[in-house]
């Protein structure tokens, strides 16, 4: 089966046509880019829904009106930040683990040496599945997957799937691609491994397909008004597109750096309990 294929088996019908990534939702000071305080989420969110957005995927209104909420890197603050927005704006969020991680810091992102961030562990994944979350995989390990030999690739894709299924209880379909690098080759290599969807990091377009589907990526230096601006692709699109695309050809130097420092082809099966 060809990725182009997974149109019969994927429900795009239904999905949210608009996807918002998130990564960090710390009240601290970080050193990334990507972190989003947890007060300017809540007034997205309520901003989202005065403007007609819903989060709930059963909702049967404008697919242009139906948002899908998804996190990179699974991180642990997640498990106390998300339940209350959870039950009152009825959000069910996508959230993508690196699994070789759980339970650990982000040994994977060159900021830990400033400032560590843990990721979720087996418990909290657990908890927040049995809320309403979903769970896709971030690869096992965090590396770009497009730099992989066959065997390898085949392993980060074979064995998070495996790991989240384990903790959830459930069929785990949806991946996200590190740093958003895909290629025709990893596509294949996903849909082999049982994936219905996958995620870039690029805006999306009428050339998405269910294996590369596009998102707007969310930032620090980001404001309800430039993520409406997207959503409603308002006049300035193309600068929030020019911007967004700067940004991910940043997150090339964390992959040149794993390169250069011999992580391009271990996989640590090795997955802390949380207990």
């Amino acid at each position: 089966m060809s990725p182009d294929d997974t149109d019969n088996i994927s429900d795009l019908t239904r999905a949210p046509r608009q996807v918002l990534a998130f990564h960090k939702l710390l009240d601290r000071f970080s050193y990334s880019s990507t972190n989003y305080s947890p007060r300017r989420f809540v007034q997205l969110i309520r901003r989202l829904t005065e403007a007609g957005f819903s989060f709930n995927a059963s909702d049967r209104g404008s697919s242009d009106k139906r948002l899908l909420i998804t996190f990179d890197d699974g991180y642990e603050h997640l498990a106390e930040v998300l339940p209350p927005l959870m039950d009152k704006f009825s959000l069910h969020p996508l959230i993508f683990v690196p699994t070789a991680n759980i339970g650990k810091d982000n040994t994977w992102d060159y900021s830990h040496w400033f400032q560590s961030t843990p990721h979720l562990d087996r418990r909290q994944i657990k908890v927040l599945s049995g809320k309403g979350a979903m769970f896709g995989s971030h690869g096992h390990s965090h590396r770009s997957l497009t730099g992989l030999s066959d065997g390898a690739l085949k392993g980060e894709l074979e064995l998070s799937k495996a790991v989240l299924e384990d903790i959830c209880g459930t069929e785990v379909n949806s991946l996200s691609y590190p740093f958003g690098r895909v290629d025709r080759r990893v596509r294949e290599a996903a849909v082999k491994a049982g994936f219905r969807s996958g995620y870039t990091m690029k805006f999306p377009s009428m050339n998405d397909t269910p294996l590369a589907r596009g998102r707007f990526s969310v930032y620090g230096f980001d404001s309800s008004f430039t993520i409406l601006q997207r959503l409603k692709r308002g006049p300035l699109y193309p600068i929030e597109k020019a911007k967004a695309g700067f940004v991910n050809f940043l997150s090339g130097g964390t992959v040149l750096l794993h390169r250069l420092s011999g992580r391009g082809e271990a996989v640590d099966s090795s997955v802390d309990d949380g207990r």
